[in-house]
C-alpha cells in the first residue's frame, strides 16, 4: 500500500490597506484539514496570520499583533509598496501577518510535504497568496502547490494565469483522485468528500493557538442578494443536527478552555428550529459558560422576542443585524429580506431580553451603483435612534453576483482584469457624486453615531467592523 502523503495546509498573508482578526479563521481550509486526516494523510497548517508569532511579534520591521476583546485583535503587519492602481489613496498599505522570515523558518521546521494546499479569502488580496505562493516553490520546487478558496473560485482564469500554483482546484468532491493522481495514496474516506458532511469540524488543533472557535450550524442561505456571493461559494443548502452543534461546543469549551464562539453561518436563525434552537436550550439547562458572536450577520426577521431571550440566556454577546438600507425602494431591488418596522421590533425585542446598545450593531451598505450619500446617512440615523450601532459595510463588486455587470458597466476601473480595484477601501463604483471622501464622511457618521450611543446608553462605542472580516467564507 502506497506511504500515506504528508500534506501542507497554508493560510496565506493579507494584503491591503486594513485588515483585523475579528473571528475569521480560514474554516474551508479547517474542515479541509479533517478531511484528510479522517483519510489517513498527514496534515500540518502553516498560519501566515497568526498572530502570536513570537520572532514576527519582536522584529523592528512589524508591527506587532495586538489582542482585544472576545478573542480578535490585530495581526502583525508590515508596509510594504503600494500597487499603482491605489495610487489616489491617502493610507499605508500593509502586508498582514508573520514575517517572511519565519515563514521560511517554519516552513523547513517541517517534514518536506508531498502536497501544499493554500486556500485564498478576498479576490482583492491576491498579491498575498502569489507571494506566499512563490516562497512555497522557492523551498519545495518539487513539490506540487494547489491553489483553492475564494478569490480562486471567483476569479478562477486570474488564479490559473498569474498565481504560480501548479493547480487551481475547481470542485472539493474530486480531490480523493486528484490526490491519489500526486502522491500515489487515495484517502480512504469514502469515493468523494463535501464540506456538506454533517458530522464535520474544523481541525482547531492545527492552529498553534486557539483564542476562540468558528462554528457551523449549516451551510447556504435561503436569499440571493445580488452583491452576495453566498450562493456561489456555497450553493447546498445543509443544516446540521442539534447534538453535532451542541457536541461541538461543549467540546471546546470543557477540554480546551475556549470561551468565545462565532458562528460563521449565512442564515443562522432561518429554519433553526430543529437545529440551533435545541443546542442553546440545552446550554442554558446546563449553565455552560460561554459567549456567542455572530459576524456574519442574523436576518431581522427570525428576531421574535423568543429568539431574542433564547440567544440572551445562552450567551449571545456582539448582536450585527443585516439591515443593508432603510430604503423601501432599495430593500426590495436587493431582496427584500427586511423592513424598517421589521428591524426596529428586532432591535425592541433585544432590548427587552436584555442586550444593551453596545451589544447590537446593524451593517448598512454604502458605495454600490445607484446608491446615494443621503439614503446611506438616513439609515444611519435612523439605526441610532433604534439604539443600534451603525456600521457602514463598504460595497466591494464580486465577479459571478447579480451586480457584477452593473458594477462593471459603471465603474471607471477595469474590475473585470483587475481585482484588486475590487478593495472595498478603493471604492470601484465612484462617482462625481459618491466620492471617496464621501465614503469617508459616512464612516465618520457611523462612528460619531457610535460615539453618541457612549453618552445615550453610557455603552463604549464598537469599533469599525470591515466587511472583509465578516465573511469568513468556506471555499477551501
Amino acid at each position: 500500500m502506497p506511504k500515506a502523503p504528508f500534506i501542507l495546509l497554508v493560510n496565506p498573508w493579507i494584503t491591503d490597506f486594513a485588515a483585523h482578526d475579528l473571528w475569521a479563521k480560514p474554516m474551508g481550509l479547517l474542515l479541509l484539514g479533517t478531511l484528510l486526516r479522517d483519510g489517513g494523510c498527514g496534515v500540518a497548517l502553516l498560519d501566515c496570520l497568526d498572530r502570536h508569532d513570537p520572532f514576527s511579534n519582536s522584529s523592528p520591521e512589524v508591527a506587532p499583533g495586538r489582542d482585544r476583546a472576545y478573542g480578535t485583535g490585530k495581526y502583525p503587519k508590515t508596509v510594504i509598496q503600494k500597487p499603482a492602481v491605489y495610487a489616489d489613496v491617502p493610507r499605508r498599505y500593509h502586508r498582514y501577518g508573520i514575517h517572511t522570515e519565519s515563514f521560511i523558518r517554519l516552513a523547513l521546521a517541517l517534514p518536506k510535504p508531498d502536497l501544499i494546499w493554500v486556500t485564498s479569502h478576498m479576490t482583492y488580496w491576491y498579491p498575498g497568496v502569489f507571494e506566499t505562493i512563490r516562497r512555497l516553490r522557492e523551498l519545495f520546487p518539487d513539490t506540487p502547490v494547489w491553489l483553492g478558496g475564494i478569490y480562486a473560485t471567483l476569479c478562477r482564469g486570474h488564479a490559473e494565469a498569474l498565481s504560480g500554483a501548479h493547480l487551481v482546484a475547481r470542485r472539493l468532491d474530486d480531490l480523493p483522485a486528484r490526490i491519489e493522481a500526486a502522491t500515489g495514496f487515495r484517502p480512504n474516506n469514502g469515493p468523494s468528500w463535501s464540506l456538506s458532511r454533517l458530522s464535520l469540524s474544523p481541525a482547531l488543533d492545527l492552529l498553534s493557538r486557539i483564542d476562540y472557535a468558528p462554528v457551523l450550524t449549516g451551510l447556504g442561505c435561503p436569499y440571493r442578494c445580488p452583491y452576495c456571493a453566498s450562493s456561489i461559494l456555497q450553493p447546498l443548502s445543509v443544516k446540521r443536527s442539534a447534538e453535532a452543534v451542541l457536541h461541538e461546543i461543549v467540546h471546546w469549551r470543557r477540554d480546551h478552555g475556549v470561551s468565545d464562539f462565532a458562528f460563521y453561518d449565512d442564515a443562522l436563525l432561518l429554519n433553526a428550529d430543529q437545529t440551533l434552537k435545541p443546542a442553546l436550550e440545552r446550554l442554558v439547562m446546563e449553565g455552560l459558560d460561554v459567549r456567542f458572536h455572530t459576524p456574519n450577520a442574523l436576518h431581522v426577521r427570525a428576531l421574535t422576542r423568543a429568539w431574542c431571550d433564547l440567544l440572551f440566556a445562552a450567551g449571545f454577546r456582539t448582536i450585527r443585524l443585516g439591515l443593508e438600507t432603510t430604503r423601501r425602494d432599495r430593500q426590495k431591488e436587493w431582496g427584500g429580506k427586511v423592513e424598517p418596522e421589521m428591524f426596529l421590533q428586532g432591535v425592541e425585542n433585544l432590548r427587552k431580553a436584555g442586550f444593551s446598545s453596545g451589544d447590537i450593531g446593524a451593517y448598512l451598505m454604502a458605495g454600490l451603483p445607484g446608491q446615494t450619500v443621503q439614503e446611506v446617512r438616513e439609515s444611519i440615523e435612523l439605526v441610532h435612534a433604534a439604539g443600534a450601532q451603525p456600521f457602514i459595510s463598504q460595497y466591494s463588486p464580486v465577479p459571478g453576483t447579480a451586480l457584477w455587470k452593473e458594477a462593471c458597466r459603471v465603474s471607471p476601473f477595469d474590475l473585470a482584469s483587475e481585482p484588486l480595484a475590487h478593495n472595498n477601501t478603493f471604492l470601484a463604483c465612484r462617482r462625481e457624486d459618491f466620492t471617496l471622501d464621501d465614503l469617508e464622511s459616512l464612516k465618520a457618521c457611523a462612528l460619531e453615531a457610535r460615539r453618541r450611543h457612549q453618552s445615550r446608553f453610557g455603552t463604549a462605542p464598537s469599533s469599525e467592523l470591515p466587511v472583509e472580516a465578516r465573511s469568513p467564507k468556506l471555499a477551501t
